[in-house]
């Protein structure tokens, strides 16, 4: 019982971290496309969190790929790793 309290709390917080990359990815297209206004307090403070939780996890990722003419796959990358574990988690729950 505590394995699989472990694993559904694992896919959660997968879900939660493909939710705040993809969050923090639209932030930063709005920001270079002049949408939003960086001087803005609340625009400010959430591009400010988004990056620091997203940057632990993009780091490693942005080390071992480079950027391809200003793209940056690396939240890409993060997300299709995300999905994978989250798949693995449903077949370790439906064999236990």
């Amino acid at each position: 019982m505590v394995l699989i309290t472990t694993l559904l709390f694992i896919q959660w917080l997968a879900g939660l971290i493909v939710w705040l990359l993809i969050l923090s990815v639209i932030i930063e297209w709005l920001l270079h496309f002049n949408i939003l206004n960086p001087q803005q307090y609340i625009v400010s403070v959430l591009s400010d969190f988004l990056y620091k939780m997203t940057t632990p996890i993009l780091r490693p990722i942005r080390m071992h790929v480079p950027s391809y003419n200003g793209l940056d796959f690396s939240p890409l990358i993060a997300i299709f790793a995300l999905f994978i574990l989250d798949n693995l988690i449903n077949i370790i729950i439906m064999n236990i």
